[in-house]
């Protein structure tokens, strides 16, 4: 393979999703929203509802179940979800997965909504599906997760499911606020981190009020770096704010502002380097070895205006938002591209390094006309999004020796700039009709299309001038979902959903002289879900239960590949994923909660992949366990007085799970763990002091693989579970 041949790869849309290790954290379990005496409401289908009579599987998380737990980003309530698993290789680059629902592509699998406004990229052209956005939950009022395809409601590339955070508005009716401040030690690092938040609702008369909030979180490190003589190197500092303005000018007519922004500044991967046939450290617990620092910092905006008009028969909801999304890393490609370098610009000591920047703007406008609830209920919109993507990625050479012996030009040896463009228009409907007070039929579509446009430029020592290709693409999609509903009591609820969603393809821009082989453009892929559940709240709602079976197709798998020698996007054939998830929540006494919630996944490609990728027909999609849960219990009750002290601990379980597929080593099986949470306090009036341990077990789940071929000595890198951790947070309220 020549020289621009081998660095041609770095053309591809997303070569971090390559080379770049990945890690799931699936700790710190919080019980799902619980059967506690309260109704739980949700937004799953535009509207508010009560979660019983949502025709589809649903978790919502409340606020003070996050808050309680201390579960403010995806690594503390993801494995409270069902079915759900996240892949990270350090804070502020996430991959989310729902049912299994994963093929290692660049292009997201799991929709993101903040209120009303979509967020993060729908195309494989941008790192959707690594740069999920992971929004810090403080000052939420809940966190949903839809599970099954969304196509109707949400769009492109919700096929797996959505996730939604739900912030508080602003509230006329009164001031109030809260101060939190906290600190937390990794016992096996000794390393210390910390944290203050606050939150102020100001009323401006009777008709309006404001609300911002602000967090900070020093997250500390626990990896290793000898080879650096560095330690700690993984830690990580979190900042936000958001400021919201509510308004009710007239009776009938309601208006929310709302600015978001949050960054993220990780110093490193919290990974381990393994040996790739026992899966054993090969440095040492909790120990790396880079010849370059591996940070990255993520930057989220989102402003999002959203109004309302109650006509009396249908209200009418206009949702305008702009968001922007940037990402700046630096990777070691040392062992990757050190040798190519040395072999041609002589000094026997190369290292190599690949910065890469993402740079994102959305806008989104969708208005819709949603009927007053009658016998016959309605809903028509319609859809636009713009995104404008860039992702630039320079190849760097520095020699390592000392004294250094640099070549000229060693400094910047290739750039790659990859523009892209993506619009899309849509219109959807969704009819529900009440047949009886206990029968509920439920039918939506959508039609979607969007246009693509692409351009590639290549520079650089070590490809000469210049070099710019261009690509386009058009689609068109239709998705619908038909949900029939069934009310034996006005506590137990029976269910039934068909249902589709879709990603979009895209373009591949290549050269013209590149061999046919290699794809112009790769196309959409979609999923059909057929589930049926039951959700019943029983014995005076001190017994909640939601139970799903579901069997899906997935079709024209859209894949990262490498096809001679170029990076690009490509399309697989057939996957299938069935299974059953479901919780149950037990209310014995006053004041006492146990939960269990757990997923049985059976997700497996249905036909090989491209030989390149090396997935063989009944191969486990990655990254999906068959078996994962987690068993909880929470105690409240009034010590004296005013006082009341709260105990809880959690188990959470992650079974056996699959690496990417690779055609050199296949797959590797990732071992099962188990992680145990323990959490305890007291609270007087709006003061609260919390104790906690997370992962009181010390556990090092092997959480991911990656970094094939990119690490020294044959290695590859492992995320693991964080290492115990001891905390304490204080909280004040007024």
């Amino acid at each position: 393979m020549n020289t621009v041949t081998k660095l041609s790869l770095l053309a591809g849309a997303a070569f971090a999703a390559l080379t770049l290790p990945v890690a799931s954290y699936a700790a710190d379990a919080a019980p799902a929203a619980a059967a506690t005496g309260e109704e739980v409401v949700v937004t799953a289908n535009k509207h508010e509802e009560k979660l019983r009579n949502v025709a589809q599987s649903v978790t919502a998380l409340s606020g003070r179940t996050l808050e309680k737990q201390v579960a403010v980003s995806f690594q503390d309530y993801v494995a409270t979800v069902p079915g759900m698993v996240m892949v990270s290789s350090q804070p502020g680059q996430s991959r989310l997965v729902l049912r299994g629902i994963n093929a290692g592509g660049v292009s997201a699998t799991i929709g993101t909504y903040i209120d009303e406004a979509p967020y993060g990229s729908v195309t494989g052209l941008a790192n959707g599906a690594v740069l999920a956005p992971d929004i810090d939950t403080f000052d939420m009022q809940r966190v949903e997760v839809l599970r099954g395809p969304q196509g109707t409601l949400y769009g492109a590339s919700s096929l797996g499911g959505l996730l939604k955070f739900v912030t508080n508005a602003p509230s006329p009716s009164g001031y109030s606020g809260r101060i939190e401040v906290g600190g937390d030690d990794d016992t096996d690092s000794g390393a210390a981190g910390g944290s203050a938040r606050g939150v102020l609702n100001v009323p401006l008369g009777d008709t309006a009020a404001i609300r911002v909030s602000g967090y900070y979180d020093d997250e500390p490190g626990f990896i290793n770096d000898p080879l650096r003589h560095a330690k700690d190197t993984n830690g990580a500092q979190i900042s936000g704010a958001r400021i919201g303005l509510f308004w009710q000018p007239i009776e009938p007519l309601t208006i929310r502002l709302t600015a978001i922004g949050q960054d993220i500044l990780s110093h490193g991967t919290s990974t381990e380097d393994l040996n790739p046939n026992t899966l054993k450290p090969l440095y040492g617990d909790l120990t790396q070895s880079r010849t370059f620092a591996e940070p990255n910092a993520v930057a989220y905006r989102l402003y999002n205006l959203t109004a309302n008009y109650d006509f009396h028969f249908a209200t009418l909801t206009s949702a305008t938002s702009y968001g922007t999304l940037h990402q700046n890393g630096n990777e070691d490609a040392t062992a990757m591209y050190g040798p190519l370098l040395s072999s041609i610009f002589g000094p026997p000591d190369v290292g190599a390094s690949v910065l890469q920047g993402l740079y994102q703007e959305k806008f989104t406008q969708e208005v819709r006309l949603a009927s007053a609830p009658q016998k016959f209920e309605w809903l028509v919109g319609g859809f636009y999004t713009h995104e404008d993507n860039a992702l630039h990625q320079n190849l760097s050479g520095v020699s390592l020796l000392d004294p250094p012996a640099v070549p000229a030009g060693l400094g910047g040896l290739e750039i790659v700039s990859l523009n892209s463009t993506y619009a899309e228009y849509a219109g959807f409907a969704n009819f529900d009709y009440h047949f009886t007070d206990r029968l509920d039929l439920s039918v939506g579509g959508r039609y979607s299309h969007n246009d693509q446009t692409e351009s590639q430029t290549t520079s650089g020592a070590l490809v000469g001038p210049p070099s710019t290709v261009n690509g386009k693409s058009s689609d068109g999609v239709f998705t619908f979902a038909v949900a029939p509903k069934f009310k034996l009591s006005d506590t137990v609820t029976f269910y039934a959903r068909f249902a589709s969603g879709y990603r979009p393809g895209g373009p591949n821009a290549l050269n013209p002289l590149v061999p046919a082989a290699v794809p112009r453009t790769f196309q959409s892929d979609s999923i059909i879900d057929y589930e049926g559940g039951v959700k019943a709240d029983l014995f005076d709602r001190r017994v909640s239960v939601d139970l799903t079976a579901f069997y899906i197709d997935w079709n024209n798998i859209q894949l990262l590949a490498d096809v001679d020698g170029f990076g690009v996007n490509s399309n697989g054939k057939t996957a299938r994923s069935e299974g059953l998830e479901g919780d149950i929540t037990y209310v014995p006494l006053d004041g006492l909660t146990l939960s269990a919630n757990g997923a049985y996944t059976q997700a497996n490609l249905t036909a090989d992949t491209p030989a390149i990728l090396g997935g063989k027909d009944g191969d486990l999609l990655p990254y999906a366990p068959q078996w994962s849960g987690s068993l909880n219990g929470d105690y409240e009750r009034p010590i004296f007085g005013d006082v009341n002290g709260f105990v809880g601990a959690s188990v959470t379980v992650t079974g056996r799970r699959k690496s990417d597929f690779n055609a050199t080593i296949g797959q590797l099986t990732l071992p099962a763990y188990a992680s145990v949470d323990l959490r305890a306090g007291i609270e007087y009036r709006k003061y609260r002091l919390e104790a906690y341990v997370k992962n009181l077990n010390d556990a090092r789940g092997i959480l991911a693989i990656g970094g094939f071929g990119s690490t020294p000595n044959g290695a590859v890198q492992a995320g693991l579970t964080t290492p115990r951790t001891v905390g304490l947070t204080l909280t004040a309220g007024f």
